[in-house]
């Protein structure tokens, strides 16, 4: 809500979105020890292919370091595997473990129901209009 003209700004919906999403998915993240930057990361990997870190702070919308940072623990706990790429062995490539996929599929059943409940609180035509809302501006970083 901005002081100045009493309606709220673009900004603080937004961050009061995330704020309660975020809500929506605690249990699910805090059962397994997780944060929501855990979670921004883990749903970005495959369990088949391996990305990089820079791609993975990049979609995951995480700064570089705190990726890394979060790497290091998710890899502590079994989350998350390193491997050298083969095509250059100085390229490390990040993917899931087998445990960090349990995981995420728990997580994902948690973002479904979420996702549902939120569909029919507003509506399928809003929810739709939101979801398009949300990509296009974030495509337009891009």
């Amino acid at each position: 809500m901005s002081v100045v003209t009493g309606k709220p700004t673009l900004h603080s919906a937004l961050r009061a979105a995330e704020r309660q999403w975020i809500r929506q998915l605690d249990d699910a993240l805090s059962a397994d020890g997780l944060t929501a930057d855990h979670w921004a990361i883990l749903a970005q990997l495959s369990a088949e292919v391996g990305i990089t870190m820079t791609e993975l702070a990049t979609r995951a919308c995480v700064a570089p370091s705190s990726a890394t940072r979060h790497a290091d623990h998710l890899a502590e706990r079994g989350l998350i595997f390193r491997v050298a790429a083969t095509d250059d062995r100085r390229r490390i490539l990040i993917g899931l473990s087998g445990l960090g996929a349990a995981v995420v599929d728990r997580i994902r059943l948690a973002e479904s129901k979420a996702e549902g409940e939120l569909r029919a609180r507003l509506g399928a035509r809003r929810f739709n209009e939101l979801t398009t809302a949300l990509d296009a501006m974030g495509e337009l970083g891009d």
